[in-house]
């Protein structure tokens, strides 16, 4: 602390100008340092103890203060590495290897490979059924060829707008491809019909076909590109994960709306123009018999309207009773994100601990993982008083029990150790798809004084202890590795006897803490004009353990010694690690694990829950998903309301009409009775991507609504009488309606078939929203929809509608 001086020696007066004179005494190479007086000469004899008489300094690198062992990269940078890696190869010196411990990039190439590989089937189905509906390879062709240049429009918008393609704007195209011929299919029917029915040109078939389904093509597609203006306002991971996906949706569908507006009926004319006007999309001239079924349920449906009613209230309180008893909701990504099974295990040393006794702990776990040969690899990350393990297997190993026999071998070890917390976590396909280890579960505690809180959550958990099937009841967790208890070695002082032995408590701490590794400050000297860290230690401290601190012989002012348990207390206590509040409240989490499926567990946490007796002012509360934030429900809720509403103000334009919309809007939780069912048969998770999915079939669900109501509005303007209208309008649109339909859910079965779970990725929930929604709303656009129509127009029906204008020549 000397050698570092610098001190204010005075003032001096020079003419009008006073000057502060500073003396100091800096230190510009370490060896200075050892002619520093220790022991001062106080008897005039010229004897002095200087540091080089009693020690050495050494200029050398800090004590390690964590061990890491394992590395990750992204994709690019990854390939980089690997690639500098190869060419370092030759320059290093014998014995010396360079070990690839973990390639962070081999799942997302997997994900982006199985991605690609899923489009090309979903291409290759929907062209099928285009083909079996069409009835020609041209005609299919010229559909088809949408989703191409769609999908290469898409991608210059992509890359114009900084995009790249990774695993989210690859499933927004792929997602999209089913969404992309449907405007195509609508046009090239109504060309194709107008052509065989009304015997028109080639060219004029096309002009008009296109432009008589030219506005509710428009609005079908702007409900749903608009259902994604609301992701604008997305903040945190949710803008990161979904605004890239709803850009790719929504350029791909802006460019599928450009294609059937001038590639489709362009092709259609030259294709028709060597026909006659019989030319139809299939062989035969009369409706397909799909469409003569269709006319008697129809009829029926019209003629007994509040049957169909009764029958949709029942469907939909029925599928809603099955989805929100038995579908599990609120997850992130859903049980399998990832697709990667791995144990990790975390070890809490006691407050104070060293590393070199953290690595030991964590040393006799690697040597314990090596005699297991299943394991493909572990990497260690190893601090003071904290470390975890990450431990892999082999792909063939993934989905099999052996990494839950792994994980159990290694909480039965765990047990052998006292005096440290280790705690082993199973995650992955093996422990949430085929195995029969976690979900977790995390319950909040809330109250104005700190024992009752910690009595509640003491008999939670003998209560939940009751259940065989629940493991592992902590009633301390604060988060992923923390509790709220902790251990720590302390030294408490015996002034009095410490003071007969003529010691200061400062002496006996600063000779304490020389011994040990640990040191009690950070000190700082500047040597060469640079400021490094230094600390003063005993030879040998790095091999000084806890019990040999009780033996520690402190030299006293006499000379002589006395044993540091004599005059102070060694030992090891029991803390609070920290104290959380909450709006002035303690809070306090119980954390267990449920050896089960997922819906009895939350049956077993709900009674758990229930059975609790809360004085007032107390509360419980269910806890969700760690990562689904209160503020991230709440930016999802409101995105689906904003979408819902500009749903309305589109068909609203469109219908020139503020009641007309309110019929098409009624598609939307008609929908919803498939996504209940589709998520209660499949046993799938309602996962934040599925609250995306219902988002996007919102905007989607409403385009055959749309496309039949205006259509029957068309017929009424010709004069038809309501009930008339109605049924020829939704006849003729029955066909494109099923097309649609299937091309969209064929689309999207590959993307979620062969899945290993239905929680595997990130659109497995989007696909399946989308598709249960979708055939729910095409059942109930043909049945439901033309039944509310008619009961909301039933009293203006006998309102006159003017004649139609007469139709513009093609220029």
């Amino acid at each position: 602390q000397a050698a570092e001086l610098v001190r204010t020696a005075g003032k001096l007066r020079r003419d009008n100008t006073e000057w502060v004179v500073t003396i100091r005494n800096d230190v510009e190479a370490p060896h200075e340092l050892e002619s520093l007086i220790v022991v001062p000469d106080t008897l005039g004899r010229g004897d002095v103890v200087r540091v080089a008489d009693v020690a050495r300094i050494h200029d050398s690198t800090a004590d390690p203060i964590q061990y890491y062992r394992v590395g990750t990269n992204a994709l690019r940078v990854g390939d980089a590495v690997k690639a500098a890696v190869e060419e370092m190869r030759g320059e290093l010196l014998p014995g010396t290897q360079l070990t690839l411990e973990y390639d962070g990039s081999r799942e997302v190439r997997r994900q982006l490979t199985d991605l690609r590989l899923r489009a090309l089937a979903a291409a290759i189905v929907i062209f099928l059924v285009l083909l079996v509906f069409l009835g020609s390879f041209r005609t299919a062709g010229i559909v088809f060829a949408t989703v191409v240049f769609s999908v290469l429009i898409a991608v210059n918008l992509l890359y114009f707008g900084k995009f790249s393609l990774n695993v989210l704007t690859m499933a927004g195209l792929a997602m999209g491809f089913g969404l992309m011929v449907d405007n195509s299919i609508v046009v090239l029917e109504n060309i194709y019909r107008r052509r065989r029915a009304g015997g028109e040109e080639a060219r004029d078939a096309a002009d008009k076909g296109t432009r008589q389904v030219a506005l509710p093509i428009v609005a079908g597609t702007l409900t749903t590109v608009i259902v994604f203006l609301p992701f604008l306002y997305l903040q945190g991971e949710l803008r990161l994960y979904y605004l890239p996906f709803a850009y790719a949706v929504g350029f791909s569908l802006l460019a599928s709306l450009f294609v059937a507006f001038s590639f489709v009926p362009g092709l259609a004319a030259r294709a028709l123009a060597g026909s006659g006007p019989g030319t139809s999309m299939t062989a035969g001239t009369s409706h397909p018999f799909y469409v003569r079924l269709y006319r008697g349920v129809l009829k029926f449906a019209l003629d007994h309207p509040i049957i169909i009613i009764l029958l949709t209230a029942a469907a939909f309180t029925g599928s809603y009773r099955l989805f929100d008893k038995h579908v599990v909701k609120g997850a992130v990504w859903g049980r399998g994100w990832g697709q990667e099974t791995y144990i990790q295990i975390i070890f809490n040393m006691p407050r104070g601990a060293e590393l070199t006794r953290t690595d030991e702990l964590v040393r006799s776990f690697e040597a314990k993982l090596k005699t297991i040969p299943e394991i493909e690899r572990f990497t260690a990350n190893v601090m003071p008083e904290r470390g975890f393990m990450r431990v892999t297997f082999p792909d063939s190993l993934e989905n099999t029990y052996v990494p839950v026999a792994i994980k159990e071998q290694m909480v039965a070890y765990s047990y052998l150790f006292a005096g440290a917390e280790v705690r082993v976590y199973g995650y992955g396909p093996s422990f949430y798809g085929g195995g029969s280890s976690p979900p977790t579960y995390t319950v909040k505690l809330l109250g104005y004084n700190y024992e009752i809180v910690r009595d509640i959550a003491e008999d939670l958990a003998r209560r939940l202890r009751r259940f065989n099937r629940v493991r592992e009841v902590d009633t301390n967790v604060s988060s992923w590795w923390w509790t709220d208890k902790a251990h720590e070695f302390f030294l408490s002082v015996d002034r009095p006897r410490l003071a007969g032995f003529g010691l200061s408590v400062e002496e006996l701490l600063r000779f304490v803490t020389s011994n040990v590794q640990g040191q009690v400050s950070l000190n700082r000297i500047k040597v060469g004009g640079e400021e490094v860290v230094y600390s003063v230690k005993l030879e040998g401290y790095r091999d000084f353990s806890f019990a040999d601190l009780r033996e520690l012989l402190v030299p006293t002012a006499t000379g002589e010694t006395v044993r540091l348990a004599d005059v102070a207390e060694v030992g090891r206590r029991e803390v609070l690690n920290r104290i959380v509040r909450e709006d002035q409240q303690y809070q306090r989490l119980v954390g267990w694990e449920f050896r089960g499926p997922r819906k009895l567990g939350d049956r077993i946490r709900d009674a758990a829950v229930d059975a609790s007796v809360l004085p007032a002012g107390y509360s419980i509360e269910k806890e969700r998903d760690l990562f689904w934030t209160d503020e991230e429900q709440r930016q999802i809720y409101m995105v689906l309301i904003f979408a819902v509403l500009l749903i309305y103000i589109v068909t609203a334009a469109l219908f020139e009409s503020l009641r007309a919309p309110f019929v098409v809007l009624l598609t939307v939780p008609l929908a919803l009775i498939g996504v209940f069912l589709v998520f209660f048969y499949t046993g799938a998770s309602f996962t934040r991507s599925a609250y995306i999915g219902v988002i996007m079939m919102a905007g989607i669900v409403v385009n055959n609504a749309i496309l039949v109501v205006y259509h029957i509005n068309e017929i009424r303007r010709a004069g038809k009488e309501l009930k008339e209208a109605i049924i020829q309008g939704t006849l003729e649109r029955v066909r494109p309606i099923l097309m649609t339909t299937l091309t969209t859910v064929l689309g999207l079965l590959p993307l979620i078939l062969f899945s290993e779970t239905m929680d595997a990725t990130i659109w497995n929930a989007l696909a399946l929203a989308t598709i249960g929604g979708l055939i729910a709303s095409t059942i109930f656009v043909l049945t439901s929809i033309p039944v509310l129509y008619y009961l909301f127009e039933r009293r203006s029906a006998a309102a006159t509608y003017p004649a139609p204008a007469a139709e513009p020549s093609a220029p």
